[in-house]
């Protein structure tokens, strides 16, 4: 991966793309439960990524990424 990557090019690679980078360059920064669903935090670049993953079923709901905020 270019260390150059933008939010918006991020957010234009595939999911998969998208989870791969998150998951292996992120920096986790937090976690919460919420019942069976399970919300985790990345750091990626000059970006965040929420992960929302369902601990019954042991997968992926959704990944949102979003520019950081002053």
């Amino acid at each position: 991966m270019e260390e150059k990557l933008s939010f918006y090019e991020f957010t234009q690679l595939s999911k998969e793309e998208q989870y791969n980078l998150a998951f292996t360059l992120g920096e986790f920064i937090n976690a919460s439960e919420k019942g069976n669903v399970r919300f985790a935090l990345y750091k990626l670049l000059n970006s965040y990524v929420e992960a929302v993953y369902d601990s019954t079923e042991n997968k992926i709901i959704t990944l949102t990424s979003f520019l950081k905020s002053d």
